[in-house]
């Protein structure tokens, strides 16, 4: 392992156990058993180490997305589920059990703003060649008026309510509610089946007989 990704590993652990305020460069510096010079040569402040490690979170949560829109799925709505608990479930495993998630997240958006927002981009843009794969593929098939940007947008802003409403929950009462929250989505933008085209057949005397 390089010497960052050590150091990162290490740092995990100390803002997972501490908080983000409590964290100082010593107590990770002693985590990675490296002399705070050594810690110092690769970050320069608390600020500049938090930072890559958010980056770092992100990155292996792309990846995880990655793989499963990789996985063959007859189902739309379990694609696009699918998809959705990979990213989740790779950035709530790094702070799994700490009693700081909030204040990390907090800080997060204050200390990284701009970044974790180009890194929900990138995730949304995942999520729309997965619609439209499947679009092509015939598995997701849209209702005439509705495009798969549509489809992101209100599965993406939809799966914010579902984190909400449920914050504080067990991970299983959360992935039940944001799989019915997309199966809802998916079925309200997919196209009617079209009716069955009537069948006539002549009989005697003039008659007709219409069958479906």
């Amino acid at each position: 392992m390089d010497p960052k990704s050590h150091i990162l590993n290490a740092a995990q652990g100390i803002f997972a156990r501490h908080g983000f305020r409590q964290t100082s460069m010593a107590m990770v510096a002693a985590e990675a058993q490296l002399s705070r010079q050594a810690l110092y040569h690769h970050f320069a402040s608390k600020e500049a180490l938090f930072a890559a490690l958010v980056s770092t979170m992100h990155e292996a949560a792309l990846t995880a997305v990655q793989a499963a829109s990789a996985k063959p799925s007859a189902v739309a709505s379990d694609a696009v589920f699918a998809v959705m608990m990979a990213y989740h479930e790779s950035l709530v495993a790094r702070l799994s059990g700490s009693p700081f998630v909030a204040e990390l997240i907090e800080e997060s958006g204050r200390q990284c703003g701009p970044a974790v927002a180009a890194y929900g981009r990138r995730f949304e843009k995942e999520l729309e060649a997965l619609c439209a794969r499947l679009v092509r593929d015939g598995r997701l098939k849209l209702r005439a008026g509705y495009s798969v940007r549509d489809v992101v947008e209100m599965v993406v802003v939809a799966a914010r309510g579902v984190k909400s409403a449920h914050a504080g929950e067990s991970e299983a009462r959360y992935a039940r509610a944001l799989s019915r929250m997309v199966g809802v989505i998916c079925a309200g933008v997919t196209a009617a089946k079209a009716a069955p085209a009537k069948s006539v057949q002549r009989l005697g005397s003039g008659r007709r007989r219409v069958s479906r």
